[in-house]
């Protein structure tokens, strides 16, 4: 699993509609109205809309906004392969279980 980075996004996607669909794709793993990732990143609503609807008029730098506000909660971007296309998910954060495994925790 590979995660992009800065600009990395955009220049790796095939076509806007690719950035559109991971985009909305971290959206919805985040369970995160329009409104509350458009607050998260500092835009408009109306910008995420956009870029959900692929609309090329939206600047590379508001895209890349709503794309770090996904990554700082926690969604990693997948870049495409032979076999798959692009993709997200979330990241692993450690368990209680896999802290303790890793002599870690409290037990």
């Amino acid at each position: 699993m590979t995660k992009t980075s800065g600009y990395r996004l955009v220049e790796s996607m095939d076509s806007i509609s690719e950035i559109m669909r991971t985009l909305r794709g971290g959206r919805a793993l985040l369970g995160l109205s329009q409104e509350e990732l458009a607050e998260l990143a500092g835009v408009s609503r109306q910008i995420v809309v956009r870029i959900e609807k692929g609309e090329s008029n939206v600047l590379v730098e508001a895209v890349e906004k709503v794309r770090t506000a996904l990554e700082a909660s926690g969604v990693a971007f997948i870049d495409a392969t032979r076999e798959h296309g692009p993709g997200v998910a979330m990241t692993r954060r450690p368990s209680a279980m896999d802290t303790d495994a890793q002599g870690f925790g409290d037990g």
